[in-house]
């Protein structure tokens, strides 16, 4: 789960600095394929650590 963590952390700093990039040249976030597609992979990667800890709660309880 650690290395979840780590992932995501890298891919939003990633997202983050392509957008700040971005936004300095005045270019539209939204119309920016590689910036949609590094949002979309930390999504997944969220949805993942979610399930995963949600699933950890579960088997935690009695």
């Amino acid at each position: 789960m650690i290395y979840l963590h780590k992932r995501i952390e890298q891919e939003r700093r990633k997202m983050n600095t392509l957008g700040e990039a971005l936004i300095e040249q005045v270019i539209p976030l939204s119309e920016h394929e590689e910036l949609l597609a590094i949002s979309r992979k930390v999504d997944k990667l969220m949805l993942r650590l979610h399930l995963t800890e949600g699933h950890y709660a579960r088997r935690k309880t009695p």
